[in-house]
């Protein structure tokens, strides 16, 4: 079979535009605020986590941090777990 010389190169640029853009920093931001409630309700403690969201130089970023409740993390690990089913749920 021929080898194809058809090279692909990706749209950097492009990427990069879609990763900054509204849509996908709203969609990012829902999903975390999503993961900080499950969190919270799925915490033997009482649940209070710090949620962060940014957009750095080539992406759009969500942290949901540690239950502030607790000085066990094995309590905050667990809850964090748990939560990443709640923000699959978010659309």
């Amino acid at each position: 079979m021929a080898r194809s010389s058809f090279r692909y190169r990706p749209n950097r640029a492009g990427i990069v535009s879609f990763l900054k853009s509204p849509g996908t920093y709203a969609l990012i931001e829902r999903k975390t605020r999503a993961a900080e409630r499950a969190a919270a309700a799925a915490s033997t403690a009482d649940g209070q986590f710090r949620t962060d969201v940014q957009t750095e130089d080539k992406r759009v970023r969500g942290a949901v941090v540690g239950d502030y409740s607790t000085s066990d993390p094995e309590v905050s690990r667990e809850a964090l777990l748990r939560a990443l089913d709640g923000a699959r749920g978010a659309d």
